[in-house]
């Protein structure tokens, strides 16, 4: 597995938490609720997304310690 992967997971993780906290932002500032709403569910989205990267980083450092 090579290193540049993992690092490429990593950081993709910190754009999605960046993401997340733009969009709550994002939802604080709303005026009203459906623009409030929207942007709550982008949040989802978002950490959603990270979940996803995580996991398939813990299964990639699972895998390549399996196979040094």
């Amino acid at each position: 597995m090579d290193l540049d992967l993992l690092k490429l997971i990593e950081e993709a993780i910190e754009d999605e938490r960046n993401a997340a906290a733009k969009y709550r932002k994002g939802a604080e500032l709303a005026e009203d609720p459906e623009t409030r709403s929207f942007f709550e569910q982008l949040v989802g989205w978002e950490q959603g997304h990270e979940r996803i990267l995580r996991d398939r980083l813990a299964a990639l450092k699972i895998i390549r310690g399996n196979h040094q």
